[in-house]
């Protein structure tokens, strides 16, 4: 930085010693020594904080790309989504829904009528001239005959209630 010579500095050395003497001169030399430490140690403080604060910047930096990116990319998979939802909309027609709905009614309808037809219980054997009606087994049950829907019994008089 500077150009000095080791000549220069022996001439600033006697130029001290004779303006300070010889009983000032170790004070001086202590205190600018002293002085030079704290400036080196405050730069190397400053330089380093310096160091972090780029490296901090760059981290942020790094971090806002990230989530530009993530950005991105969300909604490059919204649009995706969307398009793919659109062109299912697109392709289940309302004639198509209507044909399904009818094609799986039409399954339920028909699995209905195979359990009835498993389910179903036999007619009773009818008695005819060659052969006397038999009795029906324990297994079989016969059908109730259609019947009004039993009447609801009246209430009891009030005084029958509490005794």
């Amino acid at each position: 930085m500077f150009d000095i010579s080791f000549s220069e500095l022996a001439l600033c050395f006697v130029v001290a010693l004779v303006v300070l003497g010889p009983e000032r001169l170790p004070k001086v030399a202590r205190t600018v020594g002293r002085w030079s430490g704290q400036a080196r140690a405050y730069m190397r403080n400053l330089s380093n904080e310096l160091e972090r604060e780029t490296s901090v910047a760059d981290i942020k930096r790094q971090f806002q790309e990230a989530q530009q990116a993530l950005r991105e990319s969300k909604s490059a998979i919204e649009e995706s989504a969307r398009s793919l939802t659109s062109d299912v909309k697109d392709r289940i027609t309302p004639a198509t829904r209507r044909a399904d709905i009818t094609a799986a009614a039409n399954a339920a309808a028909s699995e209905a009528d195979a359990i009835d037809a498993a389910t179903a219980i036999p007619p009773a054997p009818t008695a005819t001239a060659d052969a006397p009606a038999a009795a029906p087994t324990p297994t079989e049950v016969t059908p109730a005959p259609a019947a009004e829907p039993p009447k609801p019994r009246p209430a009891p008089p009030p005084e029958a209630q509490y005794p």
